[in-house]
């Protein structure tokens, strides 16, 4: 039988469609991720980038004192409050591990009680201090896009981890609000699983800055019935559906060199 010139030439343009098609969204995908980088890393520079590597910063948040201590690589986060039995307590986390005192009594961790404290402590320092630690390794960034918030235009981000480095919580979302204009992170939501999981939407407040760096306390809300889409925050926000449950202070902060 012989092929006529369209039945040749059609598996060859096929493939070479294909191969475009391929190349194109690769491209479109590269292309997203570098904005959601440039702008992650705007936000990262206004809200004090490199105060941020050599610091160290003192607060209260809720019941407890937190110090921070950051210089390039090493790093000492110190938590202290007081027990049941009016006990002072210590927890100290930084490059060597996680040690706990009661009084000046060291305390023997098992692995559940090394995670708790790892987790409450490093869960407070990473929000405090957002939206630092947004260019790490393990961090995924996907630009979605532009949204309205109270009169502003903000990028919409949304950041995920990867499993290798992403610690115990790698399989959280959350999806960040950067003012166009300004740079700032103005919002976040976020989907978490531990416990019974859930969703949270923060708004920032009462921003200042210290040492070069900007602080910023949050307000907490809740969307009732239970939302599906974190990234859907921003249209139940607008539209004054979600319910205030907490306030998110750093008190009493203080910000100095190592």
């Amino acid at each position: 039988m012989t092929l006529s010139t369209n039945d040749s030439i059609a598996p060859g343009l096929r493939r070479a469609a294909l191969l475009l098609l391929t190349a194109l969204a690769a491209a479109a995908c590269d292309t997203a991720g570098s904005d959601a980088h440039r702008v992650v890393q705007r936000a990262i520079d206004v809200h004090g980038g490199e105060h941020f590597e050599q610091v160290q910063v003192e607060f209260r948040f809720r019941d407890h004192t937190f110090h921070v201590h950051r210089d390039r690589g090493a790093f000492r986060y110190e938590r202290m409050g007081v027990d049941d039995e009016g006990r002072a307590t210590r927890e100290v986390m930084d490059n060597d591990g996680t040690r706990a005192w009661v009084g000046d009594a060291p305390v023997e961790l098992d692995p559940d009680a090394r995670a708790s404290i790892e987790t409450a402590v490093n869960s407070v320092v990473y929000f405090a201090f957002l939206p630092f630690r947004l260019d790490d390794p393990a961090v995924i960034l996907r630009d979605l896009g532009e949204a309205e918030l109270e009169g502003r235009v903000q990028r919409k981000i949304e950041v995920t981890f990867e499993q290798e480095g992403g610690g115990r919580d790698w399989e959280d979302r959350f999806i960040y609000w950067f003012d166009r204009e300004r740079g700032t992170l103005d919002y976040l939501a976020y989907l978490y699983h531990t416990g019974d999981g859930g969703t949270r939407f923060r708004r920032a407040v009462n921003r200042r800055t210290l040492g070069g760096i900007l602080i910023q306390d949050y307000e907490n809300y809740t969307a009732d019935p239970r939302i599906t889409d974190v990234a859907d925050y921003d249209r139940w926000f607008e539209d004054g559906l979600l319910t205030l449950v907490s306030e998110i202070r750093l008190e009493d902060v203080d910000v100095s060199e190592p």
